[in-house]
């Protein structure tokens, strides 16, 4: 059943994310690899780095997208992951559900240890903008995470990187969790791109981000390539550019805010692809 392959992917995830969140860091961003590299090899043999990979707890999301079709199927999904989810604590566990079932799902789900958030939101509090969603409406309802920059909401609805750095720092501001999204196309990836477009998503949709905002900020690697396409990015590929996300991090800020920032896989996940 369904339910029963979220629950599989879930706890194949488990494993995955938490060997992810003890791998080195690496990376070659825009010419300045070697001074990193170095900083990362004197912070590595005083220890910091491995303390710091400790305290970052692991993060499993699924993201419903514009699924199931209707009310009853999603409360039986939400109680079945939350039951699975039950007694653990290695990692948090985020279900990003349709804006229609937050509240039913939040009000089912209260007693577990479930976090619950919203796949998109608008930039503005109020207003005439017909189909939209506010940060101040999800948050009052409970959602305590919101994704930005999907790459369905890039590519189907044209949000571009201005629209989803306004979206991004309009969930920091309204004290929300945001999971920011990232990844190149399939033309991308076979021009070897990869590298190239997420140091210019993070750089774009991260400005007038703080330090201090990051500390609620985690990033989904995302190749859209991946999504739907039946085609699965190896596990090699994902870790080389995780390790790159985590080094342009340290660009943007220092290696402190690199090294805690929590990073995800999101191509397309499946219990065989896991």
């Amino acid at each position: 059943t369904r339910t029963e392959m979220w629950v599989r992917v879930l706890a194949l995830a488990a494993i995955a994310v938490q060997a992810a969140a003890f791998a080195p860091m690496g990376g070659l961003p825009f010419g300045k690899a070697p001074a990193l590299r170095a900083e990362a090899s004197t912070r590595a043999a005083s220890g910091m780095s491995a303390v710091t990979m400790m305290a970052r707890k692991p993060i499993i999301a699924g993201n419903w997208k514009m699924n199931p079709e209707g009310i009853d199927e999603a409360i039986a999904l939400g109680k079945g992951i939350a039951e699975k989810a039950a007694g653990q604590d290695k990692a948090e566990v985020l279900l990003c559900v349709p804006h229609v079932y937050i509240t039913s799902i939040i009000d089912e789900l209260k007693d577990s240890n479930v976090n619950i958030g919203a796949q998109s939101v608008y930039f503005e509090d109020k207003g005439a903008f017909t189909g939209a969603v506010s940060t101040c409406m999800v948050k009052s309802v409970g959602v305590t995470h919101v994704l930005s920059g999907h790459s369905e909401r890039r590519v189907i609805f044209k949000n571009d990187d201005s629209a989803v750095n306004r979206k991004t720092r309009k969930i920091l501001d309204a004290g929300l969790n945001c999971m920011l999204c990232i990844g190149e196309s399939k033309e991308e990836y076979e021009g070897k791109l990869a590298e190239a477009i997420c140091a210019t998503q993070l750089s774009k949709d991260l400005a007038g981000v703080t330090k201090e905002q990051m500390a609620r900020v985690s990033i989904a690697y995302e190749p859209v390539w991946a999504i739907g396409t039946g085609l699965v990015c190896a596990s090699d590929d994902a870790q080389k550019i995780h390790e790159y996300i985590r080094k342009w991090l340290a660009v943007l800020y220092d290696e402190e805010t690199a090294d805690s920032v929590r990073i995800l896989y999101g191509g397309a996940v499946t219990p065989q692809s896991v």
